[in-house]
């Protein structure tokens, strides 16, 4: 199921230029890595990367975690995210998880670490589990 979810992440163009790599997927769970770049970061310079690929990668993250008790992804309804330190140019690691699933609505979370391990953003989402698009295994 894994490379089933590495195709449906890949088939978007934008999360393909993410760099997106499925490193663990549960029933409830994902986790995903990338490597965030220079051309991520914002007008600080080249110290922190901008705020809205963060939360693009938590949204990702979330949206995905679904997959397992969902059989798929479903468009994000709302998605509130907490910068708690920046982010940094380099190795970055995105956790979803399954919050709560459900017919209409289905609630799910994700959290971004990257130098040292340390949680730098965290994200909650709703999502319209009433329209899946199913992830199909190769």
């Amino acid at each position: 199921m894994i490379d089933a979810v590495q195709a449906a992440i890949d088939s978007g163009p934008y999360n393909r230029w993410l760099g997106l790599t499925v490193m663990d997927l549960t029933k409830d769970s994902i986790t995903l890595e990338t490597e965030a770049t220079r051309e991520w970061t914002n007008a600080t310079g080249d110290a922190v990367v901008h705020g809205g690929i963060v939360s693009a990668l938590l949204d990702v993250a979330s949206c995905f975690a679904l997959v397992g008790s969902l059989g798929g992804t479903a468009p994000t309804i709302d998605l509130t995210t907490h910068f708690l330190r920046a982010v940094t140019p380099g190795k970055i690691i995105v956790t979803g998880r399954l919050v709560k699933p459900g017919r209409t609505v289905a609630i799910a979370e994700a959290e971004l670490s990257n130098k040292g391990g340390k949680t730098a953003a965290i994200a909650r989402g709703t999502f319209a589990a009433s329209a899946v698009t199913p992830v199909v295994p190769r």
